[in-house]
């Protein structure tokens, strides 16, 4: 009787149950139809709204903080904004494009490249767009930007030189027309700096990021297999900084396994393991720039590989490494890969259509071609350092005022290739309409005025150019070589920009899209030396730990 039960408390003054402004719930609440939450669903929604309050303060600080970059930021979305309205559906070169799309439509191994990038392509395939895998790569473009700057920062470099480092990412306009085209480069590079942002993130380095590192290479190599040296310098970093050879051995192993798995599939196809059936034959061609037969002194069964037993191309000089006023205007190691009438493609016919893969990237004549390119460069080894020696120098000299966007539209052209690209988009997509009758030119895009004349003004302003690219790679020498500069980070960041821009060169030829992966890399070497050893790098190598 003297007790009084918690029920029939309910709504007594002083009690605190059910009055206003308690937060219990109010009388039905969480009872079906009454139409009022439960005190627990109260409560959720209140943690949200404070977990939202909070994300979105922190946001404007990190905004505040960094207003100059993002600021840079902005600028770059409107740009890549304006391509996508203005080249529709995407920008298709010929051939690269259409070979991409084939292979992510047939789902097959390439002889010619690793199909890295078709596997990105296959998974969007059921979208059926083109303008979808454009705009994720604009997205992953500005995804190398961030962390370009991100990187920097974290090594103390301020706002202003972290947001120049990112620049040329942002705003080159070369950039903008990779991102924007069916091609492999973007998502290459953004895996590199990837792996390189995880690897030289801080110390020590946890074992799970090396092996995150080397995995991310690895895929990359895949993708472009210029990285593939890549995954040794990985390697060789951590052991060269004492992170022990569990983490180098790790970062090897993890970076091999994707490249191993995939030779493993090639070799299902084409009976042999490897990547391709084409690094001899694009090494060939690397040397009908300066090969000379008479001092090469091939065997019977190469000669057919001699720069002179191949028809010249209609309009074009014969290679002559030492005619540098001529270069632009000699057959290129390109003419000599694809011409139908040359070697590998023997026997040939127009009959058999574009594509006779079988015929020209065969192991076998994959290995005919190196076994005569390794020939001349032991017979010629100064004129093989000649040709890249100009490539790498065309890099810096003949690149402003290539790859530009198209200001004027093309029709489709009688090429012997039109009908192969109508194929490879009717593949991918399962249609060609808005973009049939733009194909067969050397960019097969639709534009759409006057965004299309807006980028054409900008593009002619909008570039890195080649000699400050030139003084780029300079000044980030130079800082290595001054020991108060000179950090392992930078090394390892410097060596690999010469790496993925000499060995395109060395391998086939030159072409400013494969020197695009360097242009970040250059950048954050120079954003390190700037600031030296503020990090607290110790100026020799320690050991973070045994293994």
């Amino acid at each position: 009787m003297g007790s009084v039960s918690e029920s029939s408390r309910v709504g007594e003054p002083g009690t605190g149950v059910n009055q206003p402004g308690s937060g219990s719930a109010e009388p039905g609440a969480g009872k079906p139809g009454t139409g009022l939450p439960s005190r627990g669903a109260r409560a959720t929604a209140q943690r949200t709204w404070r977990g939202l309050d909070g994300g979105l303060t922190r946001l404007a600080g990190l905004v505040a903080r960094n207003w100059l970059f993002c600021a840079a930021l902005a600028v770059a979305v409107v740009l890549r904004l304006i391509t996508m309205v203005a080249y529709q559906p995407a920008v298709l070169i010929r051939l690269d494009s259409y070979i991409y799309l084939m292979d992510a439509a047939r789902l097959t191994p390439d002889p010619d490249n690793p199909d890295g990038y078709p596997f990105l392509l296959w998974l969007l395939k059921p979208f059926h767009s083109l303008s979808l895998v454009a705009g994720l790569q604009h997205l992953v473009g500005l995804g190398i930007a961030v962390l370009v700057y991100a990187f920097v920062r974290r090594h103390g470099v301020p706002q202003w030189g972290a947001t120049l480092a990112a620049a040329p990412v942002l705003f080159d306009r070369r950039e903008l027309l990779v991102e924007h085209s069916i091609m492999s480069d973007t998502l290459a590079t953004f895996l590199m700096i990837a792996a390189f942002a995880m690897l030289l993130h801080r110390r020590p380095l946890p074992m799970w990021r090396a092996i995150l590192a080397g995995l991310l290479m690895g895929v990359s190599s895949l993708v472009r297999p210029t990285a593939l040296p890549l995954i040794v310098f990985i390697a060789v970093y951590l052991l060269v900084i004492r992170s022990g050879w569990r983490r180098a051995g790790a970062a090897l192993l993890a970076g091999v396994l994707p490249v191993a798995a995939y030779a493993g599939w090639f070799s299902t196809a084409w009976g042999t393991y490897s990547l391709t059936n084409s690094d001899g034959l694009f090494l060939w061609s690397r040397t009908m720039s300066f090969a000379n037969c008479a001092v090469i002194k091939p065997p019977a069964d190469l000669l057919a590989l001699c720069p002179d037993r191949n028809p010249a191309l209609p309009g074009k000089l014969r290679p002559n490494p030492y005619s540098w006023s001529t270069l632009g205007r000699q057959e290129t190691p390109q003419d000599f890969l694809w011409i139908r009438r040359d070697w590998p493609w023997q026997p040939w016919s127009p009959s058999q259509g574009y594509e006779p893969y079988n015929v020209a990237f065969t192991p076998a004549k994959n290995a005919r071609a190196q076994a005569f390119a390794i020939r001349a460069i032991e017979a010629q080894p100064l004129g093989y350092a000649l040709v890249v020696g100009e490539g790498v120098a065309a890099t810096f000299l003949r690149t402003d005022s290539g790859w530009k966007f198209p200001t004027s539209q093309h029709r489709a052209a009688s090429s012997h290739t039109y009908q192969y690209e109508v194929n490879a988009v009717q593949a991918y997509t399962g249609n060609t309409t808005g973009i049939a009758p733009y194909l067969g030119a050397h960019i097969g895009t639709r534009l759409e005025q006057p965004y299309a004349h807006l980028m054409g003004v900008y593009q002619d302003l909008g570039f890195l150019p080649g000699v400050l690219f030139a003084l780029v790679f300079a000044v980030g020498l130079a800082g290595l070589v001054l020991r108060k500069r000179r950090t392992s980070a930078a090394v390892l960041l410097w060596v690999s920009a010469v790496a993925v821009l000499v060995v395109p060169v060395a391998g086939h030829q030159y072409n400013y899209r494969y020197a695009l992966a360097a242009v970040p890399l250059a950048c954050m070497v120079v954003a390190l030396v700037a600031v030296g050893r503020r990090d607290g790098t110790p100026s020799q190598p320690r050991s973070d730990s045994a293994g």
